[in-house]
Protein backbone atom coordinates (compact mmCIF):
# COMPACT_ATOMS: atom_id res chain seq x y z
CA UNK A 1 0.00 0.00 0.00
CA UNK A 2 1.31 3.38 -1.02
CA UNK A 3 2.44 5.95 1.79
CA UNK A 4 0.03 8.32 0.59
CA UNK A 5 -2.77 6.34 1.20
CA UNK A 6 -5.09 3.92 -1.08
CA UNK A 7 -8.31 5.20 -2.59
CA UNK A 8 -11.06 3.96 -4.02
CA UNK A 9 -13.22 5.90 -6.97
CA UNK A 10 -16.77 5.06 -7.18
CA UNK A 11 -18.49 6.24 -10.47
CA UNK A 12 -20.72 4.99 -13.04
CA UNK A 13 -18.45 7.12 -15.92
CA UNK A 14 -15.55 5.60 -17.40
CA UNK A 15 -14.47 8.75 -18.12
CA UNK A 16 -14.95 10.84 -14.49
CA UNK A 17 -12.49 7.50 -13.08
CA UNK A 18 -9.90 8.26 -15.65
CA UNK A 19 -9.56 11.95 -14.85
CA UNK A 20 -9.93 11.21 -11.02
CA UNK A 21 -7.25 8.19 -11.63
CA UNK A 22 -4.50 10.42 -12.77
CA UNK A 23 -4.92 13.17 -10.86
CA UNK A 24 -4.52 10.97 -7.92
CA UNK A 25 -2.01 8.62 -9.06
CA UNK A 26 0.71 11.59 -10.28
CA UNK A 27 0.25 12.55 -6.44
CA UNK A 28 0.98 9.33 -5.41
CA UNK A 29 -1.41 7.88 -3.81
CA UNK A 30 -2.83 4.08 -4.95
CA UNK A 31 -5.91 3.70 -6.53
CA UNK A 32 -8.97 1.23 -7.32
CA UNK A 33 -12.31 1.88 -8.76
CA UNK A 34 -15.99 0.54 -8.69
CA UNK A 35 -17.75 1.02 -11.64
CA UNK A 36 -21.37 0.69 -9.90
CA UNK A 37 -22.68 0.99 -5.63
CA UNK A 38 -23.26 -2.70 -5.76
CA UNK A 39 -19.52 -3.52 -6.94
CA UNK A 40 -18.42 -0.75 -4.37
CA UNK A 41 -20.13 -2.72 -1.71
CA UNK A 42 -18.73 -5.94 -2.69
CA UNK A 43 -14.67 -4.19 -2.77
CA UNK A 44 -15.28 -2.83 1.32
CA UNK A 45 -16.02 -6.19 2.35
CA UNK A 46 -12.62 -7.45 1.30
CA UNK A 47 -10.35 -4.74 1.49
CA UNK A 48 -9.79 -1.57 3.59
CA UNK A 49 -9.34 2.42 2.13
CA UNK A 50 -8.22 5.21 3.29
CA UNK A 51 -10.79 7.28 1.61
CA UNK A 52 -13.61 6.96 -0.50
CA UNK A 53 -14.69 9.08 -3.39
CA UNK A 54 -18.05 8.31 -4.09
CA UNK A 55 -20.47 9.92 -7.17
CA UNK A 56 -24.06 10.45 -5.70
CA UNK A 57 -25.86 10.35 -9.58
CA UNK A 58 -25.59 6.45 -10.31
CA UNK A 59 -27.87 3.65 -11.94
CA UNK A 60 -29.26 1.08 -9.32
CA UNK A 61 -28.31 2.57 -6.30
CA UNK A 62 -27.01 6.17 -5.49
CA UNK A 63 -24.10 7.38 -3.74
CA UNK A 64 -25.99 8.30 -1.00
CA UNK A 65 -27.68 4.68 -0.52
CA UNK A 66 -24.31 3.44 -0.96
CA UNK A 67 -22.94 5.85 1.70
CA UNK A 68 -25.42 4.81 4.58
CA UNK A 69 -24.70 0.82 3.88
CA UNK A 70 -21.00 1.49 4.38
CA UNK A 71 -21.92 3.41 7.62
CA UNK A 72 -24.04 1.05 8.69
CA UNK A 73 -20.61 -1.99 9.39
CA UNK A 74 -18.76 0.05 12.50
CA UNK A 75 -15.39 -1.33 10.97
CA UNK A 76 -15.93 1.44 7.96
CA UNK A 77 -16.37 4.53 10.38
CA UNK A 78 -12.86 5.91 10.29
CA UNK A 79 -12.88 6.04 6.30
CA UNK A 80 -13.75 9.15 5.00
CA UNK A 81 -16.12 9.66 1.97
CA UNK A 82 -15.99 12.20 -0.11
CA UNK A 83 -19.41 12.80 -2.61
CA UNK A 84 -18.56 13.98 -6.54
CA UNK A 85 -21.80 15.58 -7.21
CA UNK A 86 -23.31 18.04 -9.25
CA UNK A 87 -25.98 18.68 -6.74
CA UNK A 88 -25.18 21.43 -4.14
CA UNK A 89 -28.40 22.34 -2.82
CA UNK A 90 -29.14 22.78 -0.04
CA UNK A 91 -31.15 19.67 0.99
CA UNK A 92 -28.76 17.42 -1.22
CA UNK A 93 -25.55 18.52 1.27
CA UNK A 94 -27.46 18.17 3.89
CA UNK A 95 -28.85 14.37 2.83
CA UNK A 96 -25.10 13.82 2.20
CA UNK A 97 -23.94 14.59 5.52
CA UNK A 98 -26.34 12.89 7.04
CA UNK A 99 -25.84 9.54 5.26
CA UNK A 100 -22.41 9.45 6.48
CA UNK A 101 -20.28 11.67 3.97
CA UNK A 102 -17.29 13.99 5.57
CA UNK A 103 -16.98 16.51 2.53
CA UNK A 104 -18.32 16.97 -1.31
CA UNK A 105 -16.58 18.31 -4.47
CA UNK A 106 -18.65 20.08 -7.06
CA UNK A 107 -18.90 19.08 -10.42
CA UNK A 108 -17.12 20.00 -12.50
CA UNK A 109 -13.91 20.01 -9.96
CA UNK A 110 -10.87 21.75 -9.81
CA UNK A 111 -7.96 19.57 -9.21
CA UNK A 112 -6.58 22.02 -6.99
CA UNK A 113 -9.40 21.52 -4.69
CA UNK A 114 -9.71 17.53 -5.49
CA UNK A 115 -6.49 17.48 -3.85
CA UNK A 116 -6.61 20.14 -0.99
CA UNK A 117 -9.98 17.68 0.41
CA UNK A 118 -8.43 14.27 -0.46
CA UNK A 119 -5.08 15.22 1.81
CA UNK A 120 -7.10 17.11 4.20
CA UNK A 121 -9.77 13.87 5.09
CA UNK A 122 -6.80 11.55 4.99
CA UNK A 123 -4.09 13.29 7.28
CA UNK A 124 -7.28 13.55 9.64
CA UNK A 125 -8.06 9.86 9.58
CA UNK A 126 -4.12 9.07 9.92
CA UNK A 127 -4.48 11.46 12.73
CA UNK A 128 -7.69 9.83 14.61
CA UNK A 129 -5.70 6.53 14.26
CA UNK A 130 -2.48 7.12 15.16
CA UNK A 131 -4.94 8.83 18.56
CA UNK A 132 -6.71 5.32 18.53
CA UNK A 133 -3.44 3.56 18.71
CA UNK A 134 -2.12 5.82 21.05
CA UNK A 135 -4.88 5.27 23.36
CA UNK A 136 -5.35 1.53 23.01
CA UNK A 137 -1.66 1.56 24.40
CA UNK A 138 -2.39 3.79 27.19
CA UNK A 139 -5.18 1.75 28.07
CA UNK A 140 -3.13 -1.23 27.59
CA UNK A 141 -0.90 0.08 30.24
CA UNK A 142 -3.28 1.24 32.76
CA UNK A 143 -4.53 -2.43 32.47
CA UNK A 144 -0.95 -3.86 32.97
CA UNK A 145 -0.14 -1.05 35.99
CA UNK A 146 -3.43 -1.98 37.24
CA UNK A 147 -3.17 -5.51 37.45
CA UNK A 148 0.28 -5.26 38.71
CA UNK A 149 -0.79 -2.66 41.53
CA UNK A 150 -3.52 -5.32 42.18
CA UNK A 151 -0.33 -7.83 42.51
CA UNK A 152 1.77 -5.92 44.46
CA UNK A 153 -1.76 -4.73 47.13
CA UNK A 154 -2.33 -8.61 47.37
CA UNK A 155 1.29 -9.23 48.81
CA UNK A 156 1.20 -6.25 50.97
CA UNK A 157 -1.68 -7.79 52.46
CA UNK A 158 0.16 -10.66 53.14
CA UNK A 159 2.65 -9.50 54.21
CA UNK A 160 0.37 -7.04 56.55
CA UNK A 161 -1.35 -9.81 58.16
CA UNK A 162 1.97 -11.56 58.96
CA UNK A 163 2.97 -8.50 60.58
CA UNK A 164 0.01 -8.47 62.60
CA UNK A 165 -0.01 -12.24 63.58
CA UNK A 166 4.03 -11.56 64.83
CA UNK A 167 3.38 -8.24 66.68
CA UNK A 168 0.81 -10.49 67.94
CA UNK A 169 2.64 -13.46 68.92
CA UNK A 170 5.78 -10.91 70.57
CA UNK A 171 2.81 -9.06 72.71
CA UNK A 172 1.69 -12.31 74.20
CA UNK A 173 5.12 -14.11 74.19
CA UNK A 174 6.71 -11.05 75.76
CA UNK A 175 3.96 -9.72 77.89
CA UNK A 176 4.77 -13.03 80.31
CA UNK A 177 8.34 -12.83 81.11
CA UNK A 178 7.35 -9.15 82.19
CA UNK A 179 5.37 -10.36 84.21
CA UNK A 180 7.57 -12.49 85.98
CA UNK A 181 10.16 -9.77 85.73
CA UNK A 182 7.98 -7.37 87.37
CA UNK A 183 7.64 -9.94 90.42
CA UNK A 184 11.30 -10.64 90.36
CA UNK A 185 12.16 -6.47 90.87
CA UNK A 186 9.76 -6.22 93.46
CA UNK A 187 10.98 -9.16 95.04
CA UNK A 188 14.43 -7.65 95.13
CA UNK A 189 13.53 -4.32 95.66
CA UNK A 190 12.05 -5.11 99.45
CA UNK A 191 14.45 -7.53 100.35
CA UNK A 192 17.65 -5.18 99.37
CA UNK A 193 20.04 -3.81 101.87
CA UNK A 194 22.53 -1.63 100.02
CA UNK A 195 21.58 1.33 98.13
CA UNK A 196 23.80 -0.18 95.37
CA UNK A 197 21.55 -2.64 94.71
CA UNK A 198 18.59 -0.68 95.56
CA UNK A 199 19.75 1.95 92.81
CA UNK A 200 20.17 -1.16 90.32
CA UNK A 201 16.97 -2.42 91.30
CA UNK A 202 15.50 0.92 90.53
CA UNK A 203 17.46 1.08 86.85
CA UNK A 204 15.90 -2.67 86.40
CA UNK A 205 12.70 -1.45 87.06
CA UNK A 206 12.54 1.37 84.89
CA UNK A 207 13.63 -0.63 82.18
CA UNK A 208 11.11 -3.58 82.22
CA UNK A 209 8.35 -0.69 82.41
CA UNK A 210 9.68 0.75 79.60
CA UNK A 211 9.53 -2.75 77.70
CA UNK A 212 5.98 -3.30 79.25
CA UNK A 213 4.92 -0.16 77.68
CA UNK A 214 6.34 -0.57 74.05
CA UNK A 215 4.75 -4.22 74.20
CA UNK A 216 1.54 -2.62 74.98
CA UNK A 217 2.12 -0.13 72.26
CA UNK A 218 2.85 -2.96 69.80
CA UNK A 219 -0.03 -4.66 70.76
CA UNK A 220 -2.54 -1.55 70.15
CA UNK A 221 -0.82 -1.02 67.08
CA UNK A 222 -1.63 -4.74 65.76
CA UNK A 223 -5.05 -4.37 66.14
CA UNK A 224 -5.24 -0.73 65.39
CA UNK A 225 -7.20 -1.40 61.76
CA UNK A 226 -10.00 -3.67 63.28
CA UNK A 227 -11.76 -0.27 65.73
CA UNK A 228 -14.70 -2.70 66.96
CA UNK A 229 -11.50 -3.77 69.32
CA UNK A 230 -11.11 -0.46 70.51
CA UNK A 231 -14.06 1.39 73.30
CA UNK A 232 -14.81 4.74 72.31
CA UNK A 233 -16.08 7.77 74.45
CA UNK A 234 -16.10 11.18 75.66
CA UNK A 235 -13.01 12.04 76.93
CA UNK A 236 -12.49 15.83 79.36
CA UNK A 237 -8.64 15.98 77.50
CA UNK A 238 -7.92 18.37 81.10
CA UNK A 239 -8.53 14.73 82.75
CA UNK A 240 -6.49 12.67 80.84
CA UNK A 241 -3.29 15.15 80.99
CA UNK A 242 -3.65 15.17 84.92
CA UNK A 243 -4.08 11.54 85.15
CA UNK A 244 -0.57 11.20 82.78
CA UNK A 245 1.15 13.92 84.95
CA UNK A 246 0.11 12.42 88.23
CA UNK A 247 1.35 9.16 87.24
CA UNK A 248 4.33 10.23 85.89
CA UNK A 249 5.18 12.39 88.80
CA UNK A 250 8.42 10.74 89.61
CA UNK A 251 9.89 10.46 86.17
CA UNK A 252 9.62 14.16 85.74
CA UNK A 253 10.99 15.30 89.20
CA UNK A 254 13.84 12.69 88.43
CA UNK A 255 14.64 14.23 84.83
CA UNK A 256 14.08 18.08 85.71
CA UNK A 257 11.08 18.32 83.32
CA UNK A 258 8.23 21.02 84.53
CA UNK A 259 4.96 20.48 83.50
CA UNK A 260 1.90 22.95 82.91
CA UNK A 261 -1.65 22.57 81.83
CA UNK A 262 -3.52 24.92 80.89
CA UNK A 263 -6.69 22.76 79.45
CA UNK A 264 -10.09 24.21 79.92
CA UNK A 265 -11.73 21.49 81.71
CA UNK A 266 -14.63 21.28 79.43
CA UNK A 267 -12.95 20.81 76.23
CA UNK A 268 -13.94 17.15 75.09
CA UNK A 269 -13.30 14.49 72.26
CA UNK A 270 -15.11 11.24 71.00
CA UNK A 271 -11.98 8.89 71.54
CA UNK A 272 -10.31 5.64 73.44
CA UNK A 273 -8.77 6.64 76.16
CA UNK A 274 -5.44 4.43 76.57
CA UNK A 275 -4.31 5.27 73.15
CA UNK A 276 -4.77 9.01 73.52
CA UNK A 277 -3.12 8.84 77.08
CA UNK A 278 -0.14 6.40 75.36
CA UNK A 279 0.29 9.01 72.75
CA UNK A 280 1.04 11.41 74.98
CA UNK A 281 3.12 9.02 77.43
CA UNK A 282 5.70 8.41 74.65
CA UNK A 283 6.20 11.55 73.43
CA UNK A 284 6.39 12.90 76.85
CA UNK A 285 9.63 9.86 77.01
CA UNK A 286 10.80 11.35 73.90
CA UNK A 287 11.68 14.62 75.96
CA UNK A 288 13.11 12.90 78.96
CA UNK A 289 15.34 11.29 76.52
CA UNK A 290 16.94 13.58 73.89
CA UNK A 291 16.23 17.10 75.85
CA UNK A 292 19.20 18.08 78.27
CA UNK A 293 19.09 20.46 81.14
CA UNK A 294 16.11 22.18 82.88
CA UNK A 295 12.50 21.90 80.68
CA UNK A 296 9.80 23.59 81.19
CA UNK A 297 6.31 22.00 78.86
CA UNK A 298 2.90 23.29 78.54
CA UNK A 299 -0.29 21.29 77.18
CA UNK A 300 -2.91 24.28 75.32
CA UNK A 301 -6.02 23.49 73.47
CA UNK A 302 -7.83 25.35 71.37
CA UNK A 303 -10.87 24.75 69.00
CA UNK A 304 -10.63 26.32 65.30
CA UNK A 305 -12.55 24.83 62.37
CA UNK A 306 -14.85 22.65 63.27
CA UNK A 307 -10.84 21.07 64.79
CA UNK A 308 -9.61 20.47 68.69
CA UNK A 309 -6.12 21.33 68.80
CA UNK A 310 -4.03 20.11 71.79
CA UNK A 311 -0.73 21.07 71.46
CA UNK A 312 2.08 20.46 73.96
CA UNK A 313 5.25 23.37 73.71
CA UNK A 314 8.44 22.36 75.21
CA UNK A 315 11.63 24.48 75.40
CA UNK A 316 13.97 25.49 75.76
CA UNK A 317 14.71 22.39 73.79
CA UNK A 318 16.95 22.07 70.50
CA UNK A 319 14.97 18.78 69.36
CA UNK A 320 15.54 17.88 65.54
CA UNK A 321 12.43 15.41 64.52
CA UNK A 322 12.14 16.58 61.42
CA UNK A 323 13.29 13.67 59.92
CA UNK A 324 11.79 11.13 62.79
CA UNK A 325 12.71 8.12 60.43
CA UNK A 326 16.27 8.52 61.29
CA UNK A 327 16.53 8.95 64.98
CA UNK A 328 16.80 6.00 67.45
CA UNK A 329 14.27 3.36 67.11
CA UNK A 330 11.96 4.10 70.03
CA UNK A 331 11.70 7.62 69.18
CA UNK A 332 10.73 6.61 65.87
CA UNK A 333 8.16 4.32 67.59
CA UNK A 334 6.47 6.63 69.64
CA UNK A 335 6.25 9.65 67.15
CA UNK A 336 4.70 6.34 64.75
CA UNK A 337 2.68 5.64 66.96
CA UNK A 338 1.15 8.84 67.83
CA UNK A 339 0.24 9.68 64.15
CA UNK A 340 -1.66 6.11 63.84
CA UNK A 341 -3.75 6.90 66.82
CA UNK A 342 -4.45 9.91 65.59
CA UNK A 343 -5.05 8.32 62.02
CA UNK A 344 -7.51 6.01 63.83
CA UNK A 345 -9.12 9.38 65.30
CA UNK A 346 -9.87 10.93 61.91
CA UNK A 347 -7.52 13.49 62.94
CA UNK A 348 -3.81 14.29 62.80
CA UNK A 349 -0.28 14.25 64.50
CA UNK A 350 2.21 17.18 64.05
CA UNK A 351 5.27 18.56 65.14
CA UNK A 352 7.80 20.98 64.74
CA UNK A 353 10.97 21.85 66.42
CA UNK A 354 12.68 25.86 65.77
CA UNK A 355 14.07 28.68 67.99
CA UNK A 356 14.72 26.04 70.65
CA UNK A 357 11.37 25.36 70.95
CA UNK A 358 9.52 21.96 70.07
CA UNK A 359 5.34 22.23 69.26
CA UNK A 360 3.57 18.90 69.35
CA UNK A 361 -0.07 18.76 68.28
CA UNK A 362 -2.94 16.27 68.24
CA UNK A 363 -5.45 17.59 66.15
CA UNK A 364 -9.59 16.13 66.49
CA UNK A 365 -12.47 16.76 65.43
CA UNK A 366 -15.22 18.19 67.04
CA UNK A 367 -17.16 16.28 69.27
CA UNK A 368 -21.11 16.31 68.13
CA UNK A 369 -22.70 16.30 72.06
Amino acid sequence: MSGLGRILIIDDNPKNIQLLGNILNDSGFEIEIALGGHEALEWVKEEMFDLILLDVMMPEINGFEVCEKIRSDKKYDNIPIIFITAKTDKSSLIRGFNSGGQDYIAKPFDSLELMARVNTQISLKKSKEELLSTNNRLEDKVTQRTQELEQSNNQLQKLHKSKDKFLSFVGKEVGKPIQELNKVVNLIKHSAESSKLLELTNLLETTVSKLQFITEMASQLTNLNEKKKFDTDELFLNNVVEHIMIDQDFLFTTNNIEITNNIDTDVAVIGNKDLIKNSLIGILEIINECSKGPIQSCFNCFIENNEISLSLEIKPCDLDLNNFRNTPENTALFLSYSELVMVFHNGRFSFESKNQQSVFNWTFPLSKK
